[in-house]
């Protein structure tokens, strides 16, 4: 549902930092039945060279947050989470875009990602960015046996795909397409 008066220029991206880290446990408690712990994102933030975490964040409240795995010429998704509260305002497209920008920029031409069989409305959102199935990871939601599916992107590098990530923003900001990504 979308926030009232919210205007999504607002929403802003940032570098996660441990400052944040008390937020983004709240919104990972309530999206993911076996949630991460601070110290796994903690690990994983001091990785700088082949790790960006960012948050997404309207005024001073942390609303979402991602995360990108760098082996160039690849990358993956490794998470990526909106407080349900913020859904439908445009928050995960901004943090993907983000998190493939970060990942062209180091290098990668395609990004992988797995997502629950169940969360149709994730994978209807990684379509529009050009993510495709690829794979089935039998069981690999440990927590609920929950297969997942293994999309992937390729070219992020091109000049084609610039346009499609173009069109992302341009919907994002409001100026155009589809308001529900």
């Amino acid at each position: 549902m979308r926030q009232p008066g919210l205007d999504p220029s607002e929403v802003e991206l940032a570098a996660m930092r441990r400052r944040h880290l008390r937020q983004v446990l709240r919104i990972e408690s309530q999206v993911y039945p076996r949630p991460w712990s601070a110290a796994l994102f903690l690990q994983e933030m001091t990785r700088k060279s082949d790790r960006v975490y960012l948050v997404a964040r309207w005024d001073a409240q942390v609303i979402g947050y991602g995360g990108v795995m760098l082996a160039p010429p690849e990358a993956h998704i490794t998470t990526i989470a909106v407080d349900p509260a913020w859904h439908r305002n445009h928050v995960g497209t901004k943090l993907m875009l983000g998190l493939i920008d970060a990942a062209a920029a180091k290098g990668a031409r395609s990004v992988s990602l797995e997502v629950r069989k169940s969360n149709l409305g994730a994978q209807r959102m990684y379509e529009r960015f050009g993510f495709r199935p690829v794979g089935v990871r039998r069981g690999y939601y440990v927590e609920t046996g929950e297969d997942a599916i293994v999309m992937w992107v390729e070219g992020i590098d091109l000049p084609k795909y610039r346009e499609v990530l173009d069109g992302l923003r341009a919907a994002a900001r409001g100026d155009g397409g589809n308001d529900r990504v």
